[in-house]
């Protein structure tokens, strides 16, 4: 995972010992991922790009806020508001 439950939970402002919707971000996460992958149209590394992939990015502070705005966006609206439309989330993910 690009982003940890933990990230999730302080940016979501959910008690770190609360359990009772990691199921759900699990989900979100896996979700948010990859439609950040799909935006990008590259693969997103931790550390370092492996030589095999050209067009790899290692994820950095704008990517990562970016994907905490999307997770929160689905957590707070769950399918009431269209996120994904949101010019602030293609600020976070455009260079």
């Amino acid at each position: 995972m690009l982003i940890n439950k933990e990230q999730v939970k302080r940016q979501c402002r959910i008690e770190l010992d609360d359990n009772s919707e990691d199921v759900l971000l699990d989900s979100y996460i896996a979700a948010v991922e990859q439609k950040t992958i799909a935006h990008l149209n590259c693969n997103l590394y931790k550390a370092s790009v492996p030589k095999t992939d050209p067009n790899g990015l290692v994820i950095n502070a704008a990517i990562i806020q970016g994907m905490l705005l999307l997770v929160t966006g689905l957590y707070e609206y769950r399918g009431g508001y269209p996120i994904w439309n949101s010019c602030l989330f293609f600020r976070f993910l455009s260079f």
